[in-house]
C-alpha cells in the first residue's frame, strides 16, 4: 500500500497516517458512511486517475480491498 493512499484513508477517517494498517476494517455502522464513500471514491480519481463506482465498494471489507481495486481497475 503505498503513501498516497495511506494519506487518503487517514484523512478520510480524521485518523493518524501511522494507525493505517492494511486490514483497517471498513465500519458501516461507523465510520463507512455516505460521506467516507464519495471522499475516497474522489481521492481515487484524483490520485489514481482511476474511476471506482460506489457498487465496487460495497464488497470492500477493509481497506486492502479498496487498494486491490485500485490496482485492477489501474492496469
Amino acid at each position: 500500500m503505498d503513501i498516497e493512499f495511506k494519506t487518503l484513508v487517514a484523512e478520510t477517517f480524521e485518523m493518524n497516517i501511522d494507525d493505517v494498517e492494511d486490514n483497517f476494517a471498513l465500519d458501516p455502522e461507523g465510520n463507512w458512511d455516505s460521506i467516507a464513500h464519495l471522499s475516497i471514491i474522489s481521492g481515487i480519481d484524483h490520485i489514481y486517475n482511476v474511476q471506482i463506482r460506489g457498487d465496487d465498494l460495497v464488497g470492500c471489507r477493509n481497506i486492502s480491498d479498496i487498494y486491490l481495486l485500485i490496482k485492477k481497475n489501474g492496469s
